[in-house]
């Protein structure tokens, strides 16, 4: 709700129906309320919705606005910013940072119990303990897009640097994987596997974009 209070909203009103050539009939059927309405709120009346205020607004041409201290509009928070595994928006006032920047509290490795993190934030007080004075916040949560890229940058370089590492091997079409039972522990073989259908030092490099 918006009133007189923090917001002229008879004197806007009233240049909108000017602007507009509208009188207060024919503004309140536009809005598709009462005229009685119209005359409550621009005598201040009553309360309106910051919804209905943009409504009349946009009818003259004029548009509702944010703007900071120093008078420059501020956008809202994009609604593709990443969001967790529910569903839900990341707390809006703490910094959110890609799933690879992994907090130092969260543990070492990934937890196969539970679905990988889609991002990870720190409370007030660990990220201000662990901001330098003077640094800069980011504006903005990292979006979905954002996100993809930079996994999609990640494992580009990972698998040019295990091909660097070791050469890949070629696995005959038709020969099934002969990896040992405990294979999948190591995210990969080790080096008594005797299918080596994963090259030695891709297991650190996989874990660490998990």
């Amino acid at each position: 709700m918006l009133d007189d209070a923090s917001f002229d909203v008879p004197g806007h009103l009233r240049r909108a129906r000017r602007l507009a050539d509208l009188s207060q009939r024919e503004l309140a059927h536009l809005l598709a309320v009462g005229s009685s309405t119209v005359a409550r709120w621009e005598a201040a009346d009553g309360e309106i919705t910051v919804r209905m205020l943009d409504h009349a607004l946009r009818l003259a041409g004029l548009r509702l606005g944010v703007l900071d201290e120093t008078g420059r509009p501020v956008s809202p928070v994009s609604p593709d910013a990443v969001r967790d595994n529910g569903g839900r928006c990341f707390p809006a006032h703490l910094d959110v940072v890609p799933p690879d920047e992994r907090p130092r509290n969260r543990g070492l490795g990934p937890r196969y119990d539970r679905r990988p993190a889609l991002g990870w934030y720190a409370l007030r007080a660990t990220r201000d303990a662990a901001t330098a004075p003077g640094r800069h916040r980011p504006a903005e949560h990292p979006t979905v897009a954002e996100l993809a890229m930079r996994r999609h940058s990640r494992l580009s370089q990972a698998t040019a640097g295990a091909a660097v590492l070791s050469p890949a091997v070629e696995v005959p079409v038709g020969l099934e994987c002969e990896c040992l039972d405990d294979c999948p522990e190591h995210h990969a073989c080790p080096p008594e596997c005797p299918c080596q259908c994963e090259p030695p030092g891709w297991a650190d490099r996989r874990a660490r974009l998990e």
